[in-house]
Order: C-alpha cells, then sequence, then structure tokens
C-alpha cells in the first residue's frame, strides 16, 4: 500500500511540476476572467453567458490537461525505459496503472476545483450587465498574480518547483476569496435582489452543477490515461477530441435515427460518453436545485466507465512493449 501511495503522489507532483499544466491552467483563468466583459453584449443574461462559458472551458482544458498528464507521466515513462525499472522492483502492473491513474486523476481533480473556484468568483464580478464588481476583478487576477510570485519565491529560495507553489497558491486562495465574496454579496442585498435571477446566482444551487465537473473530467483522464498505453500525444489527443465531439451529439442523433430505448441507439450511447449528463446549464438558467439522486446515479454511471476503460488499460498494458527507445 505504501508503494501505491507513492507512485501514485509522485504522478501527481509530475504532472503539477510540468510548467504547460501550469500554463494551461492559466490560459483558463485568464478566459473565465474576461467572460464577465462579454456579459454587456447580451440582454440580462450575464450570469448564464459566464456560466455557460467557463464550464466549457473547464471541460476543454479539462480534457487537454487530462492528455497532457497521460502523456508524460505514463507514455514518457513506457518510451525511455523508466517503467522498466519499477517492473524490476515488486511493483504488479495492476498496481502501476492504477497508481498512475490515481496521480493523473488528483492533478486533474485540482484544475477543476481551481476553474471552479474561480468560475464561482468570475459570476460574482458579473452582477449587472453594464456593470462589473471592479474590487472582485482586481481580487481575480491579483491571485494569478499572488500566486506567481509565491511560486517564484519558492523556487528562488529553496528550489522549489513554480508550477506546483503557484497551482498550490491557487487553490487555496480562490475558494476564499470567492465565499467571502458570496457571503458579503449575500448579506448586502434585498430579498427582491437575491430572488432576482440575473443579478444573483445561490451558491447552493451553483456549486452543485460546477460538481459535476469533476466527473466529467475524470472520465476524460482515465480514457486517455489507457489511450497513453500505447498512442503518443498527438494521437492521444485526436481519439480523446474526436470521443468528446460524439459524445456532446452522438446520443441525440442515435435516439432520432434508431429511436429513443432501440437496441442500437442504447449501443451507441454506451460505447461513447455522454457528456451531456455533466453539462448542466439548464439547471443553472432556471436556477433549479440538483436533486442527489441525479448525482448518485452520474457517479454510477462514471463509475461504470471509469473501471470500464480501467479494464481497457490493464490489457493494453498488458500487450505494450516497454522501453521502446533503449532497443
Amino acid at each position: 500500500m505504501f508503494t501505491f501511495f507513492r507512485l501514485a503522489m509522485n504522478a501527481c507532483r509530475e504532472c503539477l511540476r510540468e510548467p504547460v499544466f501550469y500554463l494551461m491552467l492559466l490560459a483558463a483563468l485568464i478566459m473565465i476572467g474576461l467572460f464577465p466583459y462579454f456579459s454587456m453584449f447580451v440582454f440580462r443574461q450575464q450570469i448564464r453567458l459566464v456560466c455557460d462559458s467557463s464550464m466549457a472551458t473547464t471541460m476543454l482544458f479539462g480534457l487537454f490537461a487530462a492528455v497532457l498528464c497521460s502523456a508524460r507521466t505514463i507514455s514518457r515513462e513506457m518510451k525511455n525505459g523508466t517503467v522498466l525499472l519499477l517492473m524490476s522492483k515488486p511493483v504488479s502492473r495492476f498496481s502501476f496503472v492504477i497508481a498512475k491513474m490515481c496521480g493523473i486523476l488528483a492533478s486533474l481533480t485540482l484544475f477543476v476545483f481551481i476553474c471552479n473556484a474561480a468560475t464561482w468568483l468570475s459570476v460574482l464580478v458579473a452582477k449587472e450587465q453594464f456593470h462589473q464588481s471592479k474590487p472582485l476583478l482586481m481580487w481575480y487576477f491579483g491571485t494569478i498574480c499572488i500566486a506567481a510570485i509565491y511560486g517564484g519565491v519558492r523556487n528562488f529560495i529553496s528550489q522549489k518547483s513554480f508550477s506546483s507553489n503557484a497551482v498550490l497558491a491557487m487553490a487555496l486562495i480562490y475558494p476564499i476569496v470567492a465565499a467571502v465574496a458570496q457571503r458579503i454579496r449575500a448579506s448586502s442585498l434585498s430579498e427582491v435582489f437575491l430572488a432576482d435571477k440575473e443579478s444573483f446566482m445561490a451558491a447552493d444551487i451553483l456549486l452543485p452543477a460546477l460538481c459535476m465537473l469533476f466527473f466529467a473530467v475524470w472520465i476524460m483522464g482515465i480514457v486517455s490515461s489507457a489511450l497513453a498505453m500505447k498512442m503518443e500525444i498527438v494521437g492521444n489527443l485526436m481519439v480523446c477530441l474526436v470521443l468528446f465531439l460524439l459524445g456532446m451529439v452522438l446520443h441525440y442523433f442515435a435516439a432520432n435515427v434508431f429511436g429513443t430505448g432501440s437496441t442500437l441507439a442504447l449501443l451507441c450511447t454506451s460505447l461513447v460518453p455522454n457528456w451531456q449528463l455533466f453539462w448542466m446549464a439548464d439547471v443553472l438558467s432556471n436556477r433549479i436545485h440538483i436533486p442527489a439522486s441525479y448525482f448518485v446515479w452520474t457517479a454510477l454511471y462514471s463509475v461504470f466507465y471509469c473501471a470500464t476503460w480501467i479494464g481497457w488499460a490493464f490489457f493494453l498494458f498488458q500487450d505494450s512493449e516497454l522501453a521502446r527507445d533503449t532497443r
């Protein structure tokens, strides 16, 4: 168990230390922070625009982060022969696969957590169509600067990884700032403004919808990790993008072409993950609370897909040629 934990922790640290991981997270945060300015082009739909755009950004960049992490921690080790050193120790192939996947999922969880906290704060910035909260906007982008300074100081003094320390700093600051801002906003608004769907969104409605993105990105991480057993980063990315695009539209077309509940439609919907299950844009626009039963069924759906792809990953790893660059 200790060896498994160390393998998973090392995989997570390796992902967080990658400068590309930090750059992708930075790009996603900048886009989420700029969405409130786009709300001036819609009429009383500013919160919906920020929520929809931010969730789409989190899912898309989460896909890229999943492919990057799996390529750097699995494909590279299998290619350069590092995995042979692990296999020479009392580490089974199954433990190696599961530990690597757990480390990748841990880093992706941190990625989505930061993006969700940033989305929460960005929604509070877009409080009116032609007026954004300038103090919160300064805190939003100031958090990125503070995290970068912290990472730079840690790197200069202790020779620690800049990327990992900056990411951890953002994971700590963003939810605190968002929670405090939500509390202040709720206490300062009257009951009329609190009931206005276009000027305020309660945290008990927003946060459960954002938490659904964790399941989607976890499935992406497992799929990309399984593909990394055989593919390099370019092929992995292309296959994951195809699965992502098919998962957004295939279930709709299958139901219309083959009929809802038919065997062919069920087969199509079983092979490709249905990303629409995790997309709660309509729920947020109507200010509906997500039932607990929906969370349970979505979690079981995610576990089923993850378990299926873990089985494929183990099969592909058993059949893979290790240390291709050393021969």
